[in-house]
């Protein structure tokens, strides 16, 4: 045996499974020198509960044993690892036991009797097939280190690109806006801006890429990227205006997309000069309002399709701040979060616990009792009348 391979047994635990106490007797001698461990047992049932207490490298059995032969014991290992060799000595008496060996994947065979050679032969096959694991898993484990690295540092750029002009104070005109912002995978498909033009007007704007990924991702954080850029440059001209904004993202977007791409995105600007708010809403959740003195809640439902390659027009309303008390802008990840114990979505109860809730705080708390899991990226406003 080679320095090399001799090297590489010392990194080894072996599980020796023999009842012919004189064959175990020279094993102990012979492998203990070998293996970095040694593990002995006499049946297949002493043998399978010493592989479930250790971990083991290598396991070599005997077939023929008393409680639970060697076979019995190798169909029991398979079941939680489909890969650590297994070297059987055997006579290999039928073909229905052969057929059995097949179906276990028993990596070699030492025929009785066998010579040292024959032994360290298929130690060696077992050997290989452990580096060639050990490699594997090594390139695995780097290239889930390396992807992770990567994402890590995409959400880092996502951060960057989202701009929240609201600062501590959190004031949008006379409202307190609270944001909430929770991608479920580190790519995020949401992204959003709130920019403030002015001490009376705010732009708001969240962008929903549809499906998951590196495409909804890029699409996303492209569009709030290029709004950011497109509102400072609106406001150096003094000529901001909705439409203007909407138009711009549409000459930006359209060579950018792919053919079946569509982008979900909600536009609000509010002014408070002229006590309004001016909407765009393609293909996203209704805004949900609430009146002051009043217990119900409204929506203002979708107003223009999804942004594709091709969308030209577009629709704008308005609503009189006076009649907004409380709002909540929200993207469809907040619908999508599975409830638990129930095959419903979060969408049943939105409006319930928006009405009761005075802050994002408490809607948080609410949410959270109903819900089991999230299945998409969560973004949405919660703001309130002071």
């Amino acid at each position: 045996m080679n320095s090399n391979i001799r090297d590489i047994y010392k990194t080894l635990t072996m599980l020796c499974v023999e009842d012919d106490k004189n064959v175990l007797e020279i094993y102990k001698e012979m492998f203990s020198l070998m293996f970095k461990e040694v593990y002995f047992a006499q049946n297949g049932n002493e043998g399978f509960e010493c592989f479930e207490q250790h971990n083991i490298d290598i396991v070599l059995t005997d077939y023929k044993m008393p409680e639970c032969d060697g076979l019995e014991m190798s169909e029991r290992i398979r079941k939680i690892d489909a890969t650590v060799p297994i070297i059987m000595v055997t006579a290999l008496e039928s073909m229905d036991m052969l057929k059995r060996v097949i179906d276990v994947h028993i990596t070699s065979f030492l025929k009785k009797p066998f010579t040292s050679e024959s032994m360290f032969l298929a130690f060696n096959l077992a050997v290989k097939s452990i580096i060639a694991e050990r490699i594997l898993l090594k390139e695995q484990t780097q290239q889930i280190s390396y992807n992770d690295y990567q994402e890590n540092l995409t959400y880092a750029k996502e951060k960057t690109i989202i701009k929240n002009d609201l600062g501590d104070c959190k004031r949008l005109l006379h409202y307190h806006c609270e944001v909430f912002y929770q991608p479920k995978d580190t790519l995020s498909g949401d992204s959003y801006l709130i920019k403030k033009l002015s001490n009376d007007e705010f732009f708001v704007f969240i962008v929903d890429g549809m499906g998951k990924g590196i495409s909804a991702s890029v699409t996303a954080m492209m569009s709030s990227a290029f709004l950011n850029y497109q509102v400072e440059k609106l406001l150096k001209k003094g000529s901001f205006s909705l439409r203007k904004m909407i138009k711009e993202l549409f000459r930006f977007i359209h060579p950018n997309l792919l053919e079946e791409e569509v982008v979900s995105a909600s536009f609000i600007y509010f002014n408070g000069q002229k006590e309004s708010c001016e909407y765009a809403l393609f293909s996203m959740p209704p805004l949900l309002y609430m009146k002051p003195q009043e217990n119900n809640v409204h929506k203002i439902r979708s107003n223009n399709p999804p942004i594709t390659k091709y969308s030209q027009d577009f629709t704008i309303g308005k609503m009189p701040l006076q009649e907004v008390e409380k709002l909540l802008v929200y993207s469809d990840g907040l619908n999508e979060n599975i409830l638990k114990n129930s095959e419903d979505i979060y969408a049943k109860y939105i409006q319930d616990d928006f009405k009761k809730a005075i802050d994002l705080k408490m809607f948080e708390t609410l949410r959270t009792e109903k819900v089991e899991y999230q299945d998409d990226d969560i973004t949405y406003l919660f703001l309130t009348s002071n």
